[in-house]
């Protein structure tokens, strides 16, 4: 699932952007799921005295609405990025907002000051309002989603920069590739490294609790390999270098 955000400030045409660019993909066949970061703090999709609401607060979690024109799963917990993404299938995942995370980024601004405070080594395309005054910041191309020749160009760029989701483990516990999670994703929107360097992504092993695979560190890896290849190379049947599958059900 190749992900990316669109970020920006109030009123900067963020919005807009990403449902020009949902709308775009979703054209060409491609399942699209999207995720938008909201900062008031009284949100809630849910409001006290509907059944949903009762449901809850007797204690299921999470709580399920069935409706005629859609279904609504309401998690009672506050999830950070990964955990919601983990949950998603689809090709695209699109997301307005959450610019402290690490992604591909396309930034929306009002103004070259605006985007002075935004524009990094993650950033491959700028859109949003300023698109009316700028056709390049920085070497950045800027893209102006009411022209169809713009947004075929924006959405090709897309295709070219964005990559499925890293790992993301903890910066002191890996770097195989020489380059923490959030270095290699700024290396590799600016062509310096590929997909593929992520050392962990073509490892041998797969951790999978539930419906979540759990990305390894190396240090976990050589544990929980020796461990079991250890034992298995006690038991009766034990060939060198065979497959070994591990499935323990709770």
């Amino acid at each position: 699932m190749k992900t990316f955000q669109v970020c920006g400030r109030s009123k900067s045409g963020k919005t807009a952007t990403v449902t020009e660019i949902i709308r775009q993909l979703a054209k060409q066949q491609q399942r699209v799921a999207s995720i938008k970061s909201i900062h008031y703090e009284q949100f809630r999709m849910d409001s006290e005295g509907t059944d949903t609401f009762k449901h809850a607060a007797a204690g299921a979690d999470p709580v399920i609405a069935a409706g005629l024109h859609e279904t609504d799963i309401l998690y009672q917990q506050s999830m950070d990025f990964m955990d919601i993404a983990r949950k998603i299938s689809a090709d695209w995942l699109v997301v307005e907002g959450f610019n402290e995370f690490a992604l591909p980024k396309i930034a929306c601004a009002k103004t070259k000051d605006e985007l002075e405070h935004m524009v990094d080594r993650r950033t491959f395309a700028i859109s949003g309002v300023i698109s009316r005054e700028i056709k390049e910041y920085k070497k950045i191309p800027v893209f102006n989603i009411q022209k169809p020749e713009h947004i075929e160009k924006l959405i090709s760029l897309i295709y070219e920069k964005t990559f499925p989701l890293l790992p993301y483990v903890d910066d002191a516990c890996c770097r195989l590739c020489g380059l923490t999670c959030s270095k290699l994703v700024e290396a590799i929107v600016q062509g310096e490294k590929k997909y593929e360097d992520c050392l962990i992504q073509k490892s041998d092993m797969k951790l999978r609790i539930g419906e979540k695979d759990i990305p390894m560190v190396p240090f976990v890896q050589n544990i929980l390999r020796n461990t079991v290849i250890g034992i298995a190379s006690e038991l009766t049947g034990w060939e060198k270098n065979t497959k070994i599958e591990l499935t323990i059900n709770r």
